[in-house]
């Protein structure tokens, strides 16, 4: 995870956890599984491209 996308994500988690209004804090929840998604298709590609290497090696 890129410094800016872990900043952005430690700065939604703590508004979150300091939210009172359920409406902005489904928004914040939605935006950081967003995130969290990204990052994970991210390592789910670098896992496969360095596989499809080790493979033809």
């Amino acid at each position: 995870m890129s410094t800016d996308h872990k900043q952005e994500w430690m700065r939604l988690c703590e508004l979150a956890s300091k939210e009172q209004d359920p409406e902005k804090l489904m928004e914040l929840v939605r935006e950081i599984t967003r995130l969290l998604e990204e990052r994970e298709t991210a390592i789910k590609a670098r896992k496969n491209t360095s596989e499809s290497g080790a493979l033809s090696n």
